[in-house]
């Protein structure tokens, strides 16, 4: 074969790898879910669901800015965010005309070196200062404050912040929220801050509204390694962590009961094929993924009597009809799913032995008395 040949035959071996290799992709990533959504059921599985909002937020702490007192280089002996003793030197400021002045620890805290002017303007102290004015306009163009900035550098005029300590461990945040989502919010109540993907324990302290928004008050004494970095920033809250079974929203269904009340379910798939109602407890809703977090196997209620009563529901794996709006392609049935049989293995089958009859004694014979002259 000349050259030629073996470059076209080398192009057609290509073209039939790459069809090859497109087609394995389709079998193994777009039939399987394009055929799932073509299912009329799902399987209800085990997951979890965090109920979240959007917030703006304002970090704050108790701190107190060291200035340098006069001009010339600065040199540093404690580390960004150690928390330090009472009595130990910080750093030296060498004027070029002069010996050097040393600047210690005024009270035991954490030395941080991130600057932004704002540390006097927040006071944890007084929280009612902060209002919703204190978080930056969302206006187009608006002016924007300035983010925070290392002042750990070797050449400082007088005045220059040198350092800062953060006394205490419990730093605090104002978060700006708006008032759609106020109703998960309670004074004394946990919560979850996210900051870049990163979690943090915080306790709600104050609520204060406004028109649109609410400006929530919370303090949180866990550490986080960039706390000292955050003035001004975007965060995530958490206010709820549920766990249960996933299935699709689109499976609830209302049903009318005989006193004209209705009860919230789906509608699962039996052995015989056709479908029950069962009733669900809803933890959760995700709008954007169009799932639904629901209890597993039984959750309680109270009755008309005021009493708790035990409800059975959905397991992990039964079969939910997928679109509840589509009843009129299956058949429902009021009787009760029938009950698996139990499979029993040739191994497990114990052989049954008759049992013995029962020995009946044998009556002893009747003496006879002697005949006489015997």
């Amino acid at each position: 074969m000349n050259r030629r040949g073996k470059r076209t035959a080398g192009i057609i071996l290509a073209i039939i790898f790459l069809i090859a290799a497109a087609a394995l992709y389709g079998y193994i990533y777009v039939v399987p879910s394009v055929t799932d959504t073509l299912t009329p059921t799902a399987i209800a599985q085990y997951g979890e669901m965090k109920t979240a909002n959007p917030a703006k937020c304002v970090v704050f702490r108790s701190e107190k800015v060291v200035a340098a007192e006069q001009s010339g280089n600065a040199g540093y002996y404690v580390s960004e965010g150690a928390k330090t003793r009472l009595g130990v030197k910080v750093a030296d400021i060498y004027p070029a005309d002069g010996s050097g002045v040393g600047y210690f620890m005024e009270t035991t805290g954490i030395v941080s070196y991130w600057y932004d002017g704002f540390e006097e303007t927040f006071d944890p102290d007084f929280p009612e200062t902060i209002t919703l004015d204190s978080f930056p306009s969302d206006e187009e163009g608006a002016e924007q404050p300035p983010e925070p900035e290392s002042v750990r550098i070797t050449e400082k005029q007088e005045g220059d912040p040198l350092y800062k300590i953060i006394t205490g461990d419990t730093w605090y945040m104002a978060l700006r929220i708006e008032s759609q989502y106020m109703d998960r919010y309670s004074i004394g109540s946990r919560i979850e801050v996210v900051f870049d993907e990163t979690p943090v324990d915080a306790t709600i302290s104050r609520l204060t509204q406004y028109e649109d928004y609410w400006v929530v008050i919370a303090y949180s004494n866990r550490y986080y390694k960039d706390s000292a970095k955050l003035r001004y920033c975007d965060v995530t809250i958490v206010t709820e962590d549920n766990s249960g079974l996933l299935i699709p929203t689109t499976a609830r269904a209302m049903q009318e009961q005989e006193d004209g009340s209705l009860l919230e379910g789906v509608y699962v798939k039996t052995i015989r094929g056709d479908y029950v109602f069962r009733r669900i407890q809803v933890l959760a809703e995700d709008e954007e993924s169009g799932e639904t977090l629901v209890t597993s196997d039984t959750f309680y209620e109270k009755d008309e009597n005021g009493e708790s009563v035990q409800v059975s529901t959905i397991g992990v794996y039964d079969e939910v009809l997928r679109d509840a709006g589509g009843l009129s392609d299956v058949t429902i049935s009021t009787d009760e799913e029938p009950e698996e049989e139990e499979i029993v293995f040739e191994w497990e089958k114990v052989k049954e032995e008759p049992e013995p009859e029962p020995v009946t004694p044998e009556e002893p014979e009747e003496m006879q008395e002697p005949a006489e002259g015997e």
